[in-house]
């Protein structure tokens, strides 16, 4: 039999205390206590990001954290939380750069003006009460009412079950709510002027929730947290393993999604001093395999090849059939997705853009571990996905992080060395927008060259002494001092190193060469774009002459580039307010030509191609 016992664990810098089995991961005991450390490799012990410091009865060190960890590192109790089980009473510490709650989140994106069409109405009716000369049904009542309008109604039977206590309560006057003339709930009072819905971006790493009015159209407010599931990975494919290799492994999963959809929601309604019950309407995006989580549908085809969904459209759902907190019979639409890792975000980019009115070449590029893109040229669309890896997000980076609080963002060179950090804090590490603009800083400035490699001091006699100073060669090679040990926050260097500098010609090679051949498909070439728009947080933060300079998108008019913000959320919110708007959304998905890069010569020539950094570019300013 298992030992039941329950251990004291403290969790510092909190001061909180609770009490776990024997045995537990501790990466799954700081998840219980409500926070979440970084876990790239969904707990693989790969890639040393969930560092903590320990000081109690847990297991010994295995093979990967001896791998991840130095023996000092050890010996001052400094472990991988993913990999220690909890044997007796513990306190654990988590240093900032291990949190991933605090993250710097973009919410906001170009939302256009559309006519108010939800197709959620609601009715006040007074009915008349029974008596033994009128001994007419419950639900017979509201539907006579509301035929006298022209308005058919069948019964729902979770409605049914709890009509007659409403009618009582409320001595038969109600209003009754309507999605697509199908009666959804009964309510006591005249409740007409509260009419909501909520549209999600549910990205894999962070969810995104907008309250709108659904009888004005207005933004009532904007709600993120971080997605749950990233305590089984950052990668979408360690989820689709996670999924298929534990017994409940989906339906944890879902349950993560579903726990963050309800606190986003119930932190919006408090918002404006109203009730979950007055949702009534759901619209959500997000890549493929989050939407198929979402909605607990089996993934393992995801995972391999030929990496097929199990279906494209648009699905609708009850939001009790979900485990939302809304409405029971709140509608749900998962808007359609296009492929196996093109999903429903990029419809709503493409919805969000007026992606086919004016027949411009535009193309559309959402970065992050996994880059899609869309190109419209001559009335058609063409759309792919690229691996990119993690390196755009810091993992994978030897001093990478999050977009969080201390994270360097921006880079540039000149005598000596000055950066920007999220919130102005002492740097602690350098997220994807800052190494991009740290690489192309050091192409600008002679210490990398054309290949990627990083000159050593004797090729590099041009640059100022405070320049040299920071090129310092370790057992692992030359790396550059973006901030000193003096400078930092947590008294390590944020240096970068050759192998950052591959991650990233990897990274920025594989979304260029998706983009090129988008581009040949097409018929068309870079001259012919009117426009470059970068969605979504990296696409947002980044400095587009920085993207330019090492290649990662195509060197056309800076004046051409645009950053459109959360343009997936945008999409959502539309085809949450409008009816016409998600046929659109539909029709957008239904006609987009897939590129599979898998089988695309075009795209493997490109990517030998793209592998290097350009040859004289502007220098950034």
């Amino acid at each position: 039999m298992k030992n039941s016992k329950l251990i004291k664990v403290l969790i510092e810098p909190d001061g909180m205390e609770i009490h776990v089995p024997a045995g537990m991961l501790l990466s799954k005991v700081v998840a219980a206590s409500g926070r979440l450390v970084e876990a790239p490799c969904g707990g693989a012990g790969t890639c040393g990001k969930c560092r903590v410091i320990v000081s109690g009865e847990v297991s010994e060190p295995d093979s990967s954290e001896r791998r991840a960890l130095s023996a000092e590192d050890i010996q001052s109790g400094v472990r991988l939380a993913c990999r220690i089980e909890v044997h007796g009473e513990i306190i654990v510490s988590i240093p900032e750069t291990s949190r991933s709650m605090s993250q710097k989140i973009l919410s906001q994106g170009l939302l256009r003006d559309c006519e108010v069409s939800s197709g959620v109405r609601k009715i006040h009716c007074s009915l008349p009460k029974p008596s033994l000369e009128d001994e007419c049904a419950e639900f017979e009542r509201i539907a006579d009412f509301l035929s006298a309008q022209d308005i058919v109604v069948r019964p729902k039977l979770g409605l049914v079950r709890r009509l007659s206590r409403i009618l009582k309560k409320s001595d038969y006057d109600v209003t009754a709510v309507l999605c697509d003339d199908e009666l959804i709930a009964v309510e006591p009072g005249d409740t007409t002027s509260c009419c909501y819905g909520v549209a999600y971006d549910l990205g894999s790493t962070t969810i995104v929730g907008y309250l709108m009015d659904l009888l004005t159209g207005e933004e009532l407010g904007v709600q993120a947290v971080m997605n749950p599931q990233v305590v089984h990975g950052d990668d979408l494919i360690v989820r689709i393993g996670f999924a298929g290799a534990h017994e409940n492994g989906l339906l944890a999963l879902q349950a993560g999604a579903v726990d963050a959809m309800n606190r986003i929601a119930e932190l919006l309604i408090d918002g404006v001093q109203g009730s979950l019950e007055n949702i009534y309407k759901v619209t959500v995006v997000g890549n493929t395999c989050m939407t198929h989580l979402l909605l607990g549908i089996d993934v393992a085809s995801l995972g391999q090849s030929p990496y097929v969904p199990a279906l494209c459209r648009d699905v609708q759902v009850s939001a009790e059939k979900l485990g939302l907190s809304f409405c029971p019979e709140a509608c749900v639409t998962a808007l359609p997705n296009i492929a196996g890792f093109v999903g429903s975000d990029t419809v709503g980019v493409m919805l969000s853009t007026k992606w086919e009115y004016d027949g411009r070449t535009r193309l559309a590029v959402d970065i992050g571990t996994n880059g899609e893109m869309a190109l419209m040229h001559e009335g058609k669309t063409y759309v792919c996905s690229a691996a990119a890896g993690p390196a755009f997000e810091g993992a994978g980076i030897s001093c990478g992080m999050r977009g969080a609080p201390g994270a360097i963002d921006s880079v540039s060179l000149g005598e000596s060395v000055q950066i920007t950090t999220i919130n102005g804090l002492p740097p602690i590490g350098i997220c994807g927008s800052g190494l991009v603009d740290a690489v192309a800083q050091m192409l600008d400035a002679g210490i990398i060259d054309e290949t990627g490699r990083m000159l050593g001091l004797s090729d590099v006699g041009h640059l100022s002494q405070d320049l040299r100073s920071r090129l310092i060669e370790t057992k692992s090679g030359l790396e550059f001092v973006i901030a000193t040990k003096q400078e930092s926050g947590n008294s390590r260097a944020v240096t970068i190193t050759g192998a950052d500098i591959r991650h990233l010609q990897l990274a920025k090679g594989s979304i260029h060469a998706a983009i090129q051949t988008l581009i040949k498909a097409a018929g068309a070439s870079d001259t012919d774009l009117h426009e470059i728009l970068l969605a979504g947080a990296f696409g947002n933060y980044i400095r587009v002459e920085s993207a330019i300079r090492i290649g990662l998108i195509p060197a056309i008019e800076i004046q051409k580039v645009f950053s459109i913000g959360n343009a997936a959320g945008a999409g959502a919110r539309l085809a949450l307010l409008s009816e016409e708007e998600m046929d659109i959304a539909r029709k957008l998905a239904g006609s987009a030509k897939h590129i599979e890069l898998a089988v695309s010569p075009d795209y493997q020539m490109e990517l030998m191609e793209r592998m290097m950094f350009p040859e004289g570019c502007t220098k950034v300013s």
